[in-house]
């Protein structure tokens, strides 16, 4: 007894889904070239090629031959150099970022003992200028004199009169 040949609709319904994407699936891709290459391009470019092709048949085949055979070498070639480059970039990367990480081992500590250092005379600076300002004030100096300047024309002279650290700048006077 032959057997009754059933047809599934959910295989129906998967074939017309199938069926749709690859069109929606073509149609972008038409698009795309259309966009990229204008229909009218390629049709120049087509009508060149088939008349290239039909005045001169031999050197045509000869050239799809050769573009056909060579182009998976040449294609592997590419890849194979892309690939190098990429490699070399990032070993570079890796190369220098390692170096970059030795030096930084040796920088930190340097960093931390000028920074010490560095502080150390900040400290030793601030000191010795708090207590000579201390002594200054401390001291009972002062002083009086009279000092005689020549420039090229006139003869300045100054008069201090200081009673220690009370004096200012108001006890100098400058006479002509």
């Amino acid at each position: 007894m032959p057997a009754a040949v059933e047809t599934n609709p959910n295989a129906l319904d998967i074939s017309m889904s199938v069926q749709k994407q690859a069109m929606g699936t073509y149609s972008y891709l038409q698009r795309s070239v259309d966009w990229a290459i204008p229909p009218s391009s390629r049709r120049r470019a087509h009508d060149a090629i088939w008349a290239f092709a039909s005045a001169r048949a031999l050197v045509f085949t000869f050239l799809v031959a050769q573009a056909l055979l060579s182009f998976f070498p040449l294609l592997l070639f590419a890849t194979f150099a892309f690939c190098t480059v990429i490699f070399g970039l990032g070993a570079a990367i890796v190369f220098a970022l390692f170096w970059i990480g030795v030096a930084l081992l040796l920088l930190v500590p340097a960093l931390l003992v000028t920074s010490s250092v560095a502080v150390l005379v900040w400290i030793w600076t601030v000191g010795g200028f708090m207590v000579a300002r201390w002594l200054y004030q401390h001291a009972s100096v002062g002083g009086s004199g009279k000092a005689q300047v020549d420039t090229d024309r006139k003869q300045l002279s100054a008069v201090k009169d200081e009673d220690g650290p009370s004096g200012s700048v108001e006890d100098v006077k400058v006479c002509q």
